[in-house]
C-alpha cells in the first residue's frame, strides 16, 4: 500500500512507543493471573490494523504544529479503536479479524482446554441415547460462551482506559489533557450508541438515512475525535474544522467496508467475505437492494440473508442479487462522492503537508482491498 507506505516513518513512532508502554504495563503488573491477558491485549494490538485513527490525530496537529509530541496521546486513538474491535466481535460472535482468532475465540478456546471437555465421546451414536446427553451439550456451550464473552468484555473496558491514560502522560498544559480527556469520553459515549443502533437496527427494517446516522456514531466518531484531540493539543480553539472532512470520509470508509464484507477477498481482508451475509448484517447493500429487488429476489433475501447455513452457491446468489438491483453501483458511487466531498471541506489554514495527507487518506479510502 503506497500511502501507508509514505507514512511508514510516523506508523513506526506510534508503534514503537505503543510497544514500550503496553511493555510496561506486563512489566509492572504484580498479578501473575493476568499475564496472559496483558499479553493478549498486546497481540491483540499488534495483529493487524492500519494505524489510520492515530494517524489522522497526529496529521490534524501537525496541521498547525511541527513537532512529534502527539505521537504518545495519538495511542489513545488506536486503543480505544482496538477497544470497540473486542466487543465488536464479541457481539457479532466473529472467531476471525485480519486472519487471526477474535479475542473471544481465543477465550473460548483456552476455557474448553481448562474443563477438559471431551467433544469426541458426540462423534459416536451410543452416546447420544444416553439421558441428558443434550443437556450437558447446551449447558457446556452455554458456560464457553458466558467466559469468552464476559473476558471480551473486561478486555474492552481495560483498553478504553488505557485509552484514557495515555492522553494524560505527556508535557502538554494541564486544560489540554483535561479537554482531550473530556472529548475521549463524550467520543466513547457516542460510539457506543453507534453500536446500541447497530443492534436494534438488526430487528427492524432501517432505511438509508437511518444507516447513515449508525454509521457516523459507530464509525465516522472514530476519525471525529482523534482528530478534534489532535487540534486541541495543537492549540486551535475551534476543534470541529475537520469535521465535515472526517464525516464524509467515515461515511465512505464504512460504506466501502461494507462491500468489501460481501466482495472483498478473504485472503486479502483477512476475514470471510461470506459473514456480513451469512449474519445477515443490515448493510447499505441489503438496504438498497431490498428497496429495488423484484418480489422473487426479495424472497430470495429473505431466505439467505441470516442463514447460518448459507452454502457458496447460495452466498453467490445473494451477491448477484446485489448487483443486479443496482445496490453494488449505488454504494460504490456514493462512497465515491462522499469522497469527493471529504477533500472538498478540508480547510484552507492546514499545512500543506497536512492537506496531502487529508488528500491522500481520501484516496486510499476508496480505493483499498482491505
Amino acid at each position: 500500500m503506497a500511502f501507508l507506505e509514505n507514512y511508514s516513518h510516523i506508523i513506526a513512532m506510534i508503534e514503537n512507543e505503543m510497544d514500550d508502554y503496553l511493555s510496561e504495563k506486563i512489566e509492572k503488573n504484580n498479578k501473575p493471573i493476568l499475564d496472559e491477558f496483558y499479553q493478549l491485549i498486546k497481540k491483540h494490538v499488534f495483529s493487524g490494523g492500519k494505524r489510520l485513527r492515530p494517524l489522522s490525530m497526529i496529521m490534524a496537529y501537525r496541521g498547525f504544529k511541527e513537532d512529534y509530541d502527539i505521537i504518545g496521546p495519538s495511542l489513545s486513538a488506536e486503543l480505544v479503536h482496538s477497544s470497540s474491535l473486542i466487543l465488536d466481535d464479541a457481539m457479532d460472535e466473529d472467531v476471525v479479524r485480519h486472519g487471526e482468532p477474535t479475542f473471544n475465540a481465543i477465550y473460548a478456546d483456552k476455557f474448553l482446554d481448562s474443563v477438559g471437555f471431551d467433544i469426541s465421546k458426540y462423534t459416536k451414536g451410543r452416546y447420544w441415547i444416553q439421558r441428558d446427553t443434550l443437556k450437558k451439550l447446551f449447558f457446556a456451550q452455554k458456560a464457553i460462551s458466558r467466559y469468552s464473552y464476559a473476558l471480551s468484555v473486561l478486555g474492552s473496558n481495560v483498553m478504553y482506559s488505557m485509552s484514557m491514560e495515555v492522553l494524560t502522560r505527556n508535557k502538554f498544559p494541564e486544560e489540554k489533557k483535561i479537554r482531550a480527556l473530556e472529548l475521549q469520553t463524550r467520543m466513547y459515549q457516542k460510539l457506543n450508541e453507534g453500536q446500541l443502533m447497530d443492534i436494534l437496527f438488526e430487528s427492524r427494517n432501517s432505511n438509508e438515512d437511518e444507516y447513515l446516522e449508525m454509521i457516523k456514531r459507530k464509525t465516522g466518531i472514530l476519525f471525529i475525535y482523534p482528530i478534534r484531540i489532535g487540534l486541541n493539543f495543537a492549540g486551535i480553539s475551534d476543534h470541529t474544522i475537520l469535521d465535515g472532512y472526517a464525516n464524509a470520509i467515515s461515511s465512505a470508509f464504512q460504506i466501502k467496508d461494507d462491500l468489501l464484507g460481501s466482495f472483498g477477498s478473504e485472503s486479502v481482508t483477512g476475514k470471510s467475505s461470506f459473514s456480513d451475509i451469512v449474519e445477515g448484517k443490515r448493510t447499505l447493500l441489503v438496504i438498497k437492494a431490498m428497496e429495488n429487488a423484484s418480489e422473487k429476489e426479495r424472497k430470495l433475501l429473505d431466505n439467505l440473508l441470516g442463514y447460518e447455513h448459507a452454502s457458496k452457491e447460495d452466498v453467490a446468489m445473494v451477491r448477484d442479487v446485489f448487483i443486479d438491483t443496482g445496490a453494488y453501483d449505488y454504494c460504490d458511487d456514493l462512497a465515491k462522492r462522499y469522497i469527493s466531498m471529504s477533500k472538498e471541506q478540508l480547510p484552507e489554514t492546514i499545512s500543506g503537508e497536512s492537506r496531502k495527507f487529508f488528500e491522500s487518506l481520501a484516496n486510499f479510502t476508496i480505493n483499498r482491498e482491505r
